[in-house]
């Protein structure tokens, strides 16, 4: 067994040199010595470990990709896909019922200002009379001091006549008449003055009611005016949060909503005199509110013509957002103007806004399309429609079925691109689909 050992190696020996292995330890130097036949038998079975690997792996490689695998990954895939499909429409009813409510919240609060706006003009109009009452209350008081004085003054000349008169008759001759005259006179002057004092403490009296009745009246207008400076704030912050996320001027939107909302007339009347004051402590204020509640209405009108709804109601999903993307046919990477909201073929498609209608064909890259013009220069666009049900010229306003969702055009599936267009410009929709969240 040696011999046939030696010879073997001594014939691998030219194929495969025997090979020396040196340890060094601190110690001691040990030496390993590989013979041409252990070296092939160790590669032998390192081969033999790699190649049962290898098969190994590949069993199971084809067991991964085999019919039942991909079966139960596409079911996974499905459920995990249906779990975010209910979830999705869970948080957008949940953000239905939050609009519902924040609009329930936004008419009370408009129903508010409108009762309390009433019951403010009221007060001022009262106010207003009671100051100019109180101004003929304070003249009556003065023409009855004046009055009093004259008959005071009527007095003292009526007692220095009498006096003159009884010293020119001394001797006793018509002393009875002129004391009867006298006495007549001094009754009448007594009467007057009698009644010009009770006439001022009457108009003292009713002086101070009116005072009072003006403080109590004026405080009571002070918390009107509070509470309906409260109501206008509170209305002023989620008309502003809209209008904010669509990045339009809003100073803009509203010099344009009074111009053309600023109509005044009436038959001509004759003129008429209003003794009215129209000075008091409020009047700055209540000028101030005024203006914040006109503004709020200009606000109000402006939000209600801007296309801040969702052209779809139904179940979808956002497929395509608005910019720069890869072209789903291919195309590279192109502009995209819009934002794609995928659904059943048939979905109605709702006009975001009041506006005309200025194209309703087919359109190439668009299919069947349909374009509204609204106030302030912006335009909305519908695409891939199934059917149009409007046609160009027609007045429509927001909540309107225009459409049916569909996939004509150069479409990969149902769906519809909506497009927000300001002055000729596409802008991003989901700024105004945003703001629809917080109106409806």
């Amino acid at each position: 067994m040696g011999s046939l050992r030696r010879r073997v190696n001594g014939g691998l020996a030219r194929v495969i040199p025997e090979k020396h292995l040196l340890i060094q330890t601190p110690r001691s130097t040990r030496s390993l010595r590989f013979t041409p036949l252990v070296q092939l038998m160790s590669g032998t079975a390192f081969a033999g470990i790699v190649g049962w690997v290898a098969v190994l792996s590949a069993t199971l490689a084809i067991e991964a990709v085999g019919p039942d695998h991909r079966l139960s990954s596409a079911a996974v895939l499905q459920s995990a896909y249906q779990e975010r499909l209910e979830l999705v429409a869970g948080e957008r009813d949940q953000r239905a019922a939050e609009a519902r409510s924040a609009q329930e919240r936004f008419q009370v609060a408009m129903d508010q200002i409108s009762r309390q706006q009433t019951q403010i003009l009221q007060a001022v109009e009262e106010r207003r009379e009671l100051s100019t009452a109180l101004d003929l209350m304070r003249q009556r008081l003065s023409d009855a001091v004046a009055q009093r004085d004259a008959v005071a003054a009527a007095n003292e000349r009526l007692v220095n006549e009498v006096s003159a008169s009884i010293g020119r008759e001394a001797d006793g001759a018509g002393l009875t008449d002129t004391l009867g005259t006298v006495s007549q006179a001094l009754s009448e002057a007594v009467a007057a003055r009698d009644k010009a004092a009770a006439d001022r403490e009457a108009l003292s009296q009713q002086l101070a009611d009116m005072e009072l009745k003006a403080r109590v009246d004026g405080q009571r207008q002070n918390e009107m005016i509070d509470e309906l400076e409260q109501a206008v704030a509170m209305s002023f912050g989620p008309l502003e949060k809209i209008i904010g996320k669509t990045d339009l001027d809003v100073d803009g939107l509203i010099a344009t909503v009074r111009s053309n909302y600023s109509g005044v007339g009436g038959p001509l009347e004759g003129v008429s005199l209003n003794t009215r004051s129209m000075d008091g402590p409020n009047d700055g204020r209540f000028d101030k509110l005024m203006l914040d509640i006109d503004r709020m209405n200009l606000m109000r009108v402006a939000v209600e013509k801007l296309p801040v709804a969702m052209p779809v109601l139904n179940t979808f999903r956002f497929t395509s957002p608005f910019g720069y993307r890869n072209d789903p046919k291919g195309a590279g990477r192109r502009m995209h103007a819009g934002v794609d909201m995928a659904g059943p073929r048939g979905t109605p498609v709702y006009s975001t806004a009041d506006g005309v209608v200025i194209a309703a064909e087919r359109e190439s890259g668009y299919g069947n399309v349909v374009k509204i013009r609204h106030d302030f220069g912006l335009e909305t666009v519908y695409g891939h429609l199934s059917r149009i049900r409007v046609a160009i010229g027609q007045q429509v306003s927001r909540g309107v079925q225009i459409g049916d969702m569909g996939s004509t055009g150069r479409s990969t599936g149902s769906h519809l691109h909506y497009e927000v267009r300001v002055n000729d410009q596409p802008v991003n929709p989901m700024s105004y689909l945003e703001a629809a969240k917080d109106v409806y």
